[in-house]
């Protein structure tokens, strides 16, 4: 074993110890030294799932290069959008409705896509569009 992939095992560790211990910062620090793609997936998944920051969670995921968080969050987050703006917006032919079937989303009785959205979240959104930012 060489000393670069020494380090790179030693930060790792400290990185899981850290992370652990609920130190994000430090945890974050020595995931991106060593480049460890799956410390970053469980920072991603932290604040997605529990503190509730997609796009903090979605910087993560793109570091760690995990083609299918990624790609599951934009689709949250295109049916968030076309929650907040109005399925009136879109055509029904529109990638949105297609892949909304090819993944069987729920809908509202005006067939909207339901998403679910932390309620803070939800009212900052709708303080910007109302231009009350």
């Amino acid at each position: 074993m060489n000393v670069q992939e020494k380090d790179r095992i030693e930060l790792i560790r400290q990185g899981n110890e850290a992370f652990n211990k609920k130190d994000f910062v430090r945890a974050r620090e020595c995931f991106l030294k060593a480049d460890y793609q799956s410390g970053l997936i469980r920072l991603g998944d932290y604040y997605m799932y529990e503190r509730r920051l997609p796009l903090l969670a979605y910087g993560y995921y793109k570091k760690a290069r995990a083609h299918s968080k990624v790609e599951d969050l934009q689709r949250r987050m295109i049916g968030a959008f076309a929650q907040w703006v109005g399925q009136d917006k879109f055509k029904p032919e529109s990638q949105l409705l297609m892949q909304a079937r090819q993944y069987n989303v729920q809908r509202d009785t005006e067939g909207q896509i339901l998403v679910p959205v932390a309620p803070a979240l939800r009212e900052q959104a709708l303080a910007i569009l109302a231009g009350r930012s």
